[in-house]
């Protein structure tokens, strides 16, 4: 199965909740400041919610080229043109994905060395992991895995390893040191006061988006 080159090193995950009502001028600000990658993860949304929604991001994205991905939901990433899926710990696999678009671009979250390798195994192209440190979402959850457990889980794969959980523009720069290809994140956009100063932070941070 063929891998889709990542070309990006910003993950820019939505939450319509904590964007309180600005989600889409958000994401437009965020695509004209060069994000390159927009995660579209609603889980609270009816299926024509969360279609129009999708169908809404990507018109957005076009004209900035940016990548859509939608958590999940591969049926509602097809009709609406979407960029590819990020599959949750339990979610699709990368065949059933690549079966529907070879051209997809798939991504797998994983919490330890060994769900890291077998997303590996099954194709995927990039995986998710974290929470790397605190974040009130994950409290719940536990410990955070912080950036030990990071470096090696960057080092027991050959695919693009992206750090998510209470990702900062300076701990962005941390999680690259220990081997991070980019990093993902949701409360520092969906919550910004301005948007384009926190990304140009993480564009200073990573050396690119």
């Amino acid at each position: 199965m063929k891998r889709r080159k990542i070309d990006f090193g910003l993950m820019v995950i939505t939450d319509i909740g904590l964007a309180g009502g600005n989600l889409m001028s958000l994401l437009k600000k965020a695509c004209e400041s060069g994000v390159r990658c927009i995660q579209i993860r609603e889980k609270i949304l009816s299926d024509a919610e969360l279609l129009l929604l999708c169908k809404q991001i990507k018109n957005i994205a076009l004209k900035s080229h940016a990548y859509v991905l939608i958590n999940d939901r591969l049926d509602i990433a097809l009709l609406s043109n979407s960029d590819g899926i990020h599959s949750s710990s339990n979610g699709i696999k990368a065949k059933d994905i690549k079966k529907q678009s070879s051209k997809m671009i798939t991504g797998k979250s994983v919490h330890s060395i060994s769900q890291a390798k077998e997303a590996e195994r099954d194709g995927f192209d990039y995986i998710l992991f974290g929470p790397v440190f605190r974040t009130p979402s994950k409290v719940r959850y536990g410990n955070p895995q912080g950036l030990e457990k990071l470096s090696r889980i960057c080092n027991s794969v050959k695919i693009p390893v992206f750090a998510v959980g209470g990702i900062t523009p300076l701990r962005a720069e941390k999680c690259l040191e220990a081997g991070a290809s980019g990093v993902a994140a949701i409360r520092p956009f969906m919550t910004s006061g301005n948007i384009k100063k926190i990304i140009k932070d993480f564009e200073s941070s990573l050396g690119s988006l």
